[in-house]
């Protein structure tokens, strides 16, 4: 769902009760439609995100400076406004626009625009230490990042591309301290879920466990052979909410596909994957198990090396037969 605002001047005359054609954002290619715009915006923006993960885009001192320098970067080739907040009142297609104040998505309201840079300011307080940054263990810097992450999400402070600009912050925070944070492997019904968690309870860990997903070799394998197992039966992974098991939890569900390593298990909140080793034996098709997760993902991650050398096919997934629960 797109974020709404009334009377908002980033936007075409509504002309049409199409909701294709309506409150569609002015853009550099004049595109009326949000099918036709969605479409060449995410293959325009996707190309400057690589450039940034390969160390082409902008430096900084990940500040709000250097946040609104990526936005501006990843949306050059689609708005004018890239790399304005909605507090700002950037030119567009010759007009000044207004300010943004109020701002929501999908009933969630956002920080209100009058205090965008102090919620900056108070967003980024957890990555301001450079010292302590570099002596975090990967657990620490999770949780600082993921902390950001929420803030930032609730400050919500460009009108459009809030999520990729900050996962592509997260992301150069996470390089530049020696950390790997790939966030194709966290599906969006999960990072919305994690962030109105976050937003009415801020100790909630649900986002730095999004983070520890995203960083973590072991778990990002494990969280692809669910997607793998995803797609067996016909399903789209990135539509659906896709975690790594949290050791000493307890997990109810129907197992989705399993090989040595790691099982997939469909659960009432999602789906949910597993060391191997932690699951009966025998997994039967169509019946629900229950079991505690105690292992970690360390012996997860595929040894390319080793299967380069002895010419070792990936593990077979062995798929079981549906995604709904009875």
């Amino acid at each position: 769902m797109a974020d709404q605002h009334p009377k908002d001047s980033y936007t075409y005359p509504n002309t049409s009760d199409d909701p294709d054609r309506t409150n569609v954002l002015k853009n550099r290619w004049r595109i009326e439609t949000h099918s036709e715009l969605r479409v060449i915006e995410y293959r325009a923006t996707a190309v400057r995100m690589q450039e940034i993960a390969e160390g082409d885009g902008p430096q900084g001192n990940f500040d709000k400076a250097h946040l609104k320098a990526i936005h501006g970067y990843i949306f050059q080739d689609v708005y004018e406004w890239a790399g304005h907040t909605r507090n700002e009142s950037p030119v567009v297609e010759g007009q000044r626009v207004e300010p943004i104040g109020g701002l929501s998505k999908g009933g969630t309201s956002f920080l209100p625009g009058s205090r965008i840079e102090m919620g900056l300011d108070e967003a980024l307080t957890p990555i301001r230490d450079p010292q302590a940054l570099r002596n975090a263990t990967p657990e620490e810097f999770a949780e600082r990042a993921g902390k950001v992450l929420s803030e930032l999400n609730y400050v919500h402070p460009f009108r459009e591309g809030n999520g990729r600009a900050q996962e592509a912050f997260i992301s150069e925070l996470g390089r530049h301290y020696g950390h790997e944070i790939d966030f194709s492997v966290i599906t969006k019904p999960r990072m919305i879920e994690a962030s109105i968690e976050t937003t009415n309870d801020p100790s909630n860990p649900a986002m730095k466990h999004a983070i520890e997903d995203a960083m973590n070799p072991g778990r990002r394998e494990a969280l692809r052979s669910a997607f793998e197992d995803l797609r067996e039966v016909g399903e789209e992974p990135l539509q659906h909410h896709v975690r790594a098991a949290r050791a000493g939890e307890e997990i109810t569900g129907t197992a989705l596909g399993h090989d040595n390593r790691v099982a997939s298990v469909v659960t009432d909140q999602g789906i949910v994957v597993a060391v191997r080793t932690d699951l009966p034996e025998r997994l039967p098709d169509d019946e629900e198990i229950t079991f505690t997760a105690r292992s970690d993902f360390s012996r997860v991650r595929r040894d390319q090396s080793a299967q380069v050398a002895q010419s070792q096919p990936a593990p077979a997934r062995q798929p079981q037969k549906n995604v709904t629960r009875s």
